[in-house]
């Protein structure tokens, strides 16, 4: 799957909640509408109109790998996946990762990494305090997450 970035706008205020007791990622306001996902590990992606509008998903993070990284430095826009008709809207998710993406915490900031804190490439927060790397090869290799939790 390939995704581009479009610095020029961006999605409305949201935010990401992480609820300890369920150990799962939810937005709010939450979005009901969806024309597919994309799933990294157990964590989705909802795509609509070719733009990621949020994220949701279980992820538990108690036994996760502390690190010291720091939160790539990153613009606001939009994350949006090129077309393709190998995506067919309505049809449910697709997964761009064929083993589980590593998790880290940095305990100091509160941020999340999935995926390798130390991958590089174009940077953005596609909604608020959720920051996207994407490669050369127009790959998401990490999602970097700050929630508030509840």
């Amino acid at each position: 799957m390939k995704f581009y970035i479009d610095y020029d706008s961006h999605l409305e205020q949201k935010q990401l909640i992480y609820r300890k007791d369920e150990y799962s990622f939810d937005m709010t306001p939450y979005i009901y509408e969806m024309d597919f996902d994309i799933a990294i590990n157990t964590i989705t992606l909802t795509v609509v109109d070719s733009k990621v509008v949020q994220l949701s998903g279980f992820c538990g993070l108690p036994d996760k790998s502390k690190m010291s990284y720091e939160v790539p430095y990153a613009k606001k826009g939009l994350l949006k996946v090129l077309h393709s008709e190998a995506y067919i809207g309505g049809v449910g998710s697709y997964s761009i990762n064929k083993e589980d993406w590593a998790v880290s915490i940095n305990s100091k900031t509160g941020w999340i990494c999935i995926g390798d804190p130390q991958r590089r490439g174009n940077a953005v927060e596609f909604i608020n305090k959720c920051i996207s790397i994407i490669n050369e090869r127009q790959e998401l290799v990490a999602l970097w997450l700050h929630p508030c939790f509840v």
